[in-house]
């Protein structure tokens, strides 16, 4: 019923997303979810088409700012 789309994010867009999500809402959440999360910072046009769009965010279990700022150094 619903259609399934895949959107390609750099690694470096994804580690973006976490940390302008940490600065935004002080909740660190791992790149996986920061992938995500690039979508809606970088305004992709694949949300274009639509009007209400859920993010669901989980915390950073095992991830820590300064890791995330190392991986970004690197992407």
């Amino acid at each position: 019923r619903s259609p399934v789309q895949s959107v390609l994010v750099s690694d470096a867009s994804a580690l973006d997303a976490c940390e302008r999500f940490l600065n935004d809402h002080r909740v660190l959440v791992e790149p996986a979810c920061g992938a995500s999360l690039a979508l809606a910072y970088e305004a992709n046009a694949a949300l274009a088409p639509f009007r209400n769009v859920l993010f669901i965010v989980c915390g950073g279990a095992t991830a820590t700012v300064d890791q995330i700022r190392q991986w970004r150094q690197a992407a």
